[in-house]
């Protein structure tokens, strides 16, 4: 028979299982206190939590029930337990794991020398992102079915939990980038003019001087020589300060965070996986989609809130608008072919994304708002 949460001592258990981890700002601790309570709530042997890198790779975070513990194992991209669960989107469970070789990762081999025969694993997503693995083992039976359904009605309270403290921590990162960048812009207009003004001086003084022409000379062609190597070392100081891998989640922010102050609308961006420098072109497609976006919540959407998320996956960059606004009209339909519907905005971007090599989709949500969402081939550049 099918299992269901419809137990009212379940629900119980479910409520006091997310109670308080709200609270929790920072990931460690998110994961260390959820773990634990995990572990009380399905009555297995043993629990884990993987979270996903961004890359390829799923690191344990915290455990339960093992005596020697699991955090920092990695499990890289394979046929493993964990990636079957992420790359299905649904649990995996295996009843045997010394038997199952095709699962026999780093954290399966450390189980069963704690005498764990039956291991699940759940997907932890957000957004259809991946965030990490959830992980059950009993000692000499199966994993049940209602083991892995309250596993996976757990991991849809942790998700926008994990996301909310992924968000902080990527809020203090990009501050300080923004930081960065704002300085970095203010030593182009400010220190970089003066240095090219001394640069012009320096050769006025080679062509104009009639007293001591050889002395004038030789003191404008130091000045110039100074202002050249000053020159080289504010580029140098201005490109380190702005790393390039974080340059799009930055600009992204500040759009943002320009359209809220414009409209009063409540917005919020999320950076998941880890940034790296994309390709120039993409960048730009991804910039114009989150501005198209905005524009249109701006303009038709009639929203109280919006949430950006930014996602970086091995092969793939997608970008998420979504809002809790009064959603498309009925008649809505999206056209490629610019002027074929009213406006010609998302017509037009639907033909820059399709040229890169991706996909743009633009439909109700489940708030019933609407959600544009753009995934482009992730090209990195050297």
């Amino acid at each position: 028979m099918c299992y269901t949460v419809r137990s009212i001592d379940d629900v119980r258990s479910l409520v006091v299982a997310t109670r308080g981890l709200s609270g929790l700002s920072d990931v460690p601790s998110l994961i260390t206190k959820a773990c634990r309570r995990m572990f009380d709530l399905v009555g297995a042997d043993m629990v884990a939590i993987a979270l996903y890198d961004g890359a390829d790779t799923l690191v344990v975070g915290a455990s339960e029930g093992i005596a020697s513990g699991l955090a920092g194992i990695r499990l890289p991209q394979g046929a493993g337990l964990g990636w079957r669960a992420l790359q299905r989107s649904m649990p995996a469970t295996t009843g045997n794991c010394a038997a199952d070789a095709e699962h026999l990762d780093d954290l399966v081999e450390a189980v069963i020398g704690e005498e764990i025969r039956g291991l699940a694993a759940v997907p932890l997503t957000f957004n259809d992102n991946w965030l990490g693995v959830l992980y059950a083992g009993m000692r000499g039976r199966r994993v049940s079915p209602r083991t892995t359904l309250l596993m996976n009605e757990f991991g849809a309270s942790l998700a926008p939990l994990l996301v909310t403290a992924v968000r902080a921590d990527r809020a203090g990162q990009l501050a300080v980038e923004e930081e960065r960048q704002r300085i970095a812009q203010q030593l182009h207009d400010t220190a970089g003019q003066l240095l090219f003004q001394i640069s012009m001086s320096a050769k006025e003084i080679q062509q104009c001087a009639d007293a001591d022409p050889q002395s004038a000379v030789e003191a404008a062609r130091s000045i110039e020589t100074a202002a050249a190597v000053a020159s080289t070392y504010l580029r140098e100081a201005m490109h380190s300060l702005v790393p390039s891998e974080d340059a799009l989640p930055v600009t992204m922010r500040r759009d943002v965070a320009r359209f809220s102050a414009r409209t009063g609308i409540t917005t919020e961006v999320v950076t998941l996986g880890s940034p790296v420098h994309a390709a120039a072109d993409l960048e730009a497609v991804l910039l114009s989609s989150l501005r198209e976006g905005l524009h249109n919540v701006e303009k038709h959407a009639s929203a109280g809130a919006v949430l950006v998320s930014l996602a970086y996956q091995p092969h793939q960059l997608s970008l998420a608008i979504e809002d809790d606004g009064k959603g498309l009209p009925d008649e809505f339909d999206l056209n490629p072919v610019p002027g074929r519907e009213a406006g010609l905005g998302i017509p037009g971007l639907l033909q820059r994304v399709i040229g890169a090599g991706g996909v743009l989709r633009l439909n109700r949500n489940d708030d019933g708002g609407t959600s544009l969402r753009v995934t482009l081939p992730l090209v990195k550049c050297a």
